[in-house]
């Protein structure tokens, strides 16, 4: 199965055709994605997997939680997105997107930086430094990179917080119950 979408670049110059393309075998999933009700059910899925002593890092807005750890360790939430490394962008674990995920993380990451910003029309959200340069850590492969970009169907995300150890207090004040 392929998804196709036409979508304009930020700088508006021309147009690019996207598609998604059954990945078999999938990627290993390293991190998994809520956002808005799927958000809030992960932060408490995440909270459980942390009582029963997973290791998990998380990078959270009001909107959106992303937890990376181990496959095993991952929560799993109805409806949410389980992303695995492509290059160094996060996507979907089941999809291959053409062009690739590294040329739209930096096609994101350029308009970024050409002021698109939070909620432009490209699908891009403006991210900052993640801290992901410490490297493997319970088996994750975080790269060396700035941002960590997600790559969708829908829109490409980057990161606008620091990824740090997965803080029940934290998760619970994001998103309560």
């Amino acid at each position: 199965m392929t998804i196709s979408e036409v979508r304009c670049p930020a700088d508006g110059a021309q147009h690019v055709v996207e598609s998604w393309h059954r990945r078999e075998p999938p990627l290993p999933a390293v991190a998994v994605l809520g956002v808005g009700a799927v958000a809030t059910a992960l932060a408490a899925a995440t909270h459980r997997r942390l009582a029963e002593g997973a290791a998990l890092r998380t990078v959270a807005d009001p909107e959106y939680l992303v937890v990376l750890g181990d496959e095993a360790a991952l929560p799993w939430v109805d409806g949410a997105r389980y992303l695995g490394w492509d290059g160094a962008a996060l996507t979907l674990t089941t999809h291959r997107v053409l062009p690739s995920a590294d040329v739209w993380r930096s096609s994101a990451l350029a308009a970024t930086k050409n002021g698109a910003g939070t909620g432009a029309k490209d699908g891009t959200k403006n991210g900052a430094d993640d801290g992901a340069d410490d490297g493997a850590e319970n088996g994750e492969q975080i790269p060396d990179q700035p941002t960590l970009v997600i790559v969708l169907p829908e829109q490409v995300l980057i990161t606008a917080g620091t990824i740090t150890d997965a803080d029940p207090a934290a998760l619970a004040e994001l998103f309560p119950r």
